[in-house]
């Protein structure tokens, strides 16, 4: 029988650990909880208690926990776990899980230390023009910049992560885990659109469940079954009733079942998938008895999208702001808050002009050049989120979406270069840049330098 090995053991402490943190803070926010009580009764006011409670246990989680555990802390608490309190704006426009995030950052700033050399690559310094660009937009349209500054705080998660590795199957383990615990609670409630127990939206379920499934397609999360559980992300995939979040699972598939990856080729990839994905709505929507009203809201949004980035191509209208134009044709009623883009690159269009999107696909460009030789998560989540954007809004404050996609994009510039699976093997996932998967070969034949270099020791 195998033994357990210690990273299972410290990992499954740590999850521990967290679960008794969430329960702790969910008790001292709720209105009956104890500390409510022991407050009323002492006579003090109970309005600032969540805030100060709360600040100050994400600064000393930041000190204690480890910068892995409060980072897959922030993605589990997105949603706020069904309970209210931690749903609820702490300090300022910030939530638990923002929290957390900046807990995360003051943790690995305090333990690493950022190399220049990583700020100004050109990854991050096409995302720096293109925050830099939609906050001149923003500002001068007079729109508020708040959803910004939390997406810049999940761009710094980013560059942060570019510089320095963390315990990917940590994280990993966490997404799998949060995503079984929303299907099966899903299923178990009989949800005619499986939307997850404290989701509440099938495309962000789909897409937790596409993040839950890399990992187990790349083997960076190796344990007995995990095929098995594969299968039942795939039919919560089915289960979600979203086309967009089926396409991007097609799209992941193909991209894994490739033998040679490249950007040249990801992009035919997405342009011939997503031709036929267009010409096949109508006819999947028929089939599977799907809201035909979704596609005519999101043609005719990315047609709105389109004019009113034509009235402001170079500022736009101001993020996450999007006028109604009544352009020839049009049959979306003017509204005070009218429907964004279902298109992430029409969206940017629209709100801060042409220049954010060139800067935009420049800098998811030069992404995919980085994390296609590695054929790993990063790569193959990447790709999907990128499937759904033709056809969703994938960026925007508190989306879990978008937050997994910086973390595991930033995962994918990191430098660690292998996995260690909940079995204790190791698992490589980063092939070098002949694009090609390892095989068993490969181990056997990485073992003769280190054999010829221990006996040139001897001699």
């Amino acid at each position: 029988m195998r033994t357990r090995p210690q990273e299972a053991v410290l990992v499954m402490a740590c999850a521990a650990v967290f679960v008794l943190l969430v329960t702790a803070l969910g008790i001292v926010t709720s209105n009956t909880g104890p500390a409510a009580v022991a407050v009323r009764v002492l006579g003090s006011s109970p309005a600032w208690l969540p805030t100060v409670a709360l600040t100050t246990v994400a600064v000393l989680a930041a000190l204690v926990l480890s910068p892995t555990l409060l980072l897959a802390g922030a993605v589990v608490t997105g949603h706020g776990l069904g309970i209210a309190a931690l749903q609820e704006p702490l300090a300022g426009p910030l939530v638990i899980s923002d929290l957390l995030l900046l807990a995360h950052l003051l943790a690995s700033f305090a333990k690493q230390r950022i190399e220049k050399a990583a700020l100004f690559a050109p990854v991050c310094r096409w995302l720096g023009l293109f925050l830099a660009w939609s906050f001149l937009a923003t500002a001068s349209a007079g729109a508020p910049i708040t959803p910004l500054l939390r997406i810049s705080v999940y761009a710094a998660v980013f560059v942060l992560l570019s510089n320095h590795p963390i315990d990917r199957t940590l994280m990993y383990g966490a997404v799998l885990c949060y995503a079984l615990v929303n299907l099966v609670g899903g299923v178990l409630l009989g949800q005619p659109r499986l939307i997850g127990l404290d989701i509440g939206d099938p495309a962000q379920m789909g897409a937790l469940l596409l993040a839950a499934l890399c990992p187990l397609l790349t083997t960076e999360l190796r344990f007995t079954g995990r095929w098995v559980v594969g299968a039942m992300l795939l039919c919560g995939v089915f289960l979600t009733q979203t086309r967009s979040v089926w396409f991007a699972a097609i799209v992941v598939l193909v991209v894994w079942a490739q033998r040679k990856v490249s950007l040249v080729r990801i992009g035919a990839i997405l342009l011939v998938l997503g031709l036929l994905g267009l010409g096949s709505v109508d006819l999947v929507t028929r089939w599977f008895g799907l809201n035909p009203f979704s596609g005519d809201l999101r043609t005719l949004s990315v047609i709105n999208g389109i004019h009113a980035g034509m009235q402001e191509p170079w500022f736009g209208a101001g993020w996450g702001r999007i006028p109604f134009v009544d352009w020839a044709g049009a049959s979306m009623p003017p509204s005070p808050d009218p429907v964004m883009p279902y298109n992430l690159f029409v969206g940017v269009f629209a709100s801060v002009g042409l220049p954010a999107a060139l800067l935009l696909l420049l800098f998811l460009g030069a992404l995919l050049r980085r994390v296609a030789p590695q054929r790993g998560t990063p790569l193959l989540f990447t790709v999907g989120v990128l499937a759904m954007s033709l056809t969703e809004m994938t960026l925007y404050a508190g989306s879990m979406l978008t937050l997994l996609f910086f973390v595991y994009a930033g995962m994918g510039l990191g430098r660690e270069p292998r996995g260690l699976g909940i079995d204790g093997t190791r698992t490589p996932y980063g092939v070098g840049a002949t694009g090609r998967r390892p095989t068993s070969t490969d181990h056997q034949t990485s073992a003769v330098p280190e054999a010829a270099r221990g006996a040139s020791a001897l001699v």
